[in-house]
């Protein structure tokens, strides 16, 4: 969670120091409100979907093939000397 924060923090700094001349954003204050408002607001989309995030990365983990008896018949075709 806390690599999610500040990865949050920095594309939301990149990007709304890019979109502020853009959208007319022209004081300190506003560039701000704009930047902090930005990252709660992702961060708390970011946490209120992690559940989601879990179970579509567990069902993907479940279907990606081992590869580990590949792994194993290369091992054993290095170590027979045929």
């Amino acid at each position: 969670m806390g690599s999610t924060v500040v990865g949050e923090f920095a594309d939301t700094l990149v990007f709304c120091s890019i979109a502020a001349g853009a959208l007319g954003i022209s004081t300190w204050a506003d560039f701000t409100n704009y930047t902090v408002i930005g990252f709660l607001w992702k961060t708390l989309v970011e946490i209120l979907v992690m559940p989601i995030t879990y179970r579509v990365t567990a069902a993907l983990k479940r279907r990606e093939p081992t590869y580990q008896e590949a792994l194993r018949a290369a091992e054993a075709a290095a170590a027979d000397p045929r």
